[in-house]
């Protein structure tokens, strides 16, 4: 009895898990009073109100990940060279391989974010879209009213009616204020303006919202750090995160309509 006693503590110290809270996962499912739990390096167990499910840690935001201790690099170097393996070629830039011709050890080239970041890119597209699969298309377009500033629409559904039914979309959306929710996935700042560019996570890539957002003016400066995944201001005393990739926000916007792929979404306000 004591060494049972005795394992299920050092079982449970193990695997984290949180208090109970909701939690929206990237492709917009939503979970209550739920608890997390770690099976193993890719997936957790969600206990919520309405039963049991298991997810993989790339489907959860990027902070939940970090906070339950995932490591995304090592994961993204993991499952790139597992799909190099199954493939039987390798995904590894050359670079990171093979030593350098004047190095006088076989010592190999560290491997920077960016690389493994261009490495893992297939198998993180496949997990992407999987994300996406079997939910439920909106209705179409044609069908719906124009939006109004108070609807709240999903990235699911913009992309969808943009990629359908372009003229449609136009007539719903372009030249409308509205509200969208969905997950960051990288954010680039204006070169002289305060504005920074929020590119929003999509079902489809050649169909992409970015949400243009102007800094507040009593932020002095402000920056991006890993690759475009986290937006960093400061002041004289200190530093404080903005946002960061992997976070799902809700931002307020106004439509101008699609150019090259991208959902233009003015004026963007993030909301509490």
């Amino acid at each position: 009895m004591r060494r049972a006693r005795t394992f299920w503590i050092l079982w449970t110290a193990l695997m984290p898990a949180l208090a109970a809270e909701e939690i929206v996962t990237l492709d917009g499912r939503t979970f209550r009073e739920t608890t997390v739990r770690r099976l193993d390096d890719d997936r957790l167990e969600l206990q919520h109100s309405g039963g049991r499910t298991t997810v993989f840690y790339f489907e959860v935001p990027e902070p939940l990940r970090r906070r339950l201790g995932f490591d995304t690099e090592a994961a993204l170097k993991r499952l790139t060279l597992e799909n190099s393996r199954l493939r039987g070629t390798s995904l590894l830039p050359s670079g990171a391989a093979n030593p350098t011709s004047d190095s006088v050890t076989t010592q190999t080239r560290p491997m920077t974010v960016p690389m493994l970041l261009a490495a893992a890119k297939p198998v993180v597209e496949t997990l992407q879209t999987a994300r996406w699969a079997g939910l439920v298309p909106p209705a179409p377009a044609a069908q719906l009213p124009p939006v109004i500033a108070t609807q709240e629409i999903s990235v699911w559904e913009l992309v969808n009616h943009f990629r359908s039914d372009l003229p449609a979309a136009n007539a719903r959306y372009q030249k409308r204020s509205f509200r969208i929710t969905g997950v960051v996935e990288r954010l680039e700042r204006g070169i002289v303006s305060r504005n920074v560019r929020v590119f929003l996570e999509t079902p489809d890539p050649a169909v992409r919202p970015v949400c243009e957002w102007r800094i507040d003016d009593k932020i002095p400066a402000f920056h991006t750090r890993r690759d475009g995944r986290t937006l960093i201001a400061e002041n004289n005393r200190s530093k404080w995160q903005l946002l960061e990739a992997g976070q799902t926000v809700t931002f307020e916007v106004r439509c101008a309509g699609i150019e090259d792929g991208l959902v233009e979404l003015k004026q963007a306000r993030l909301q509490p």
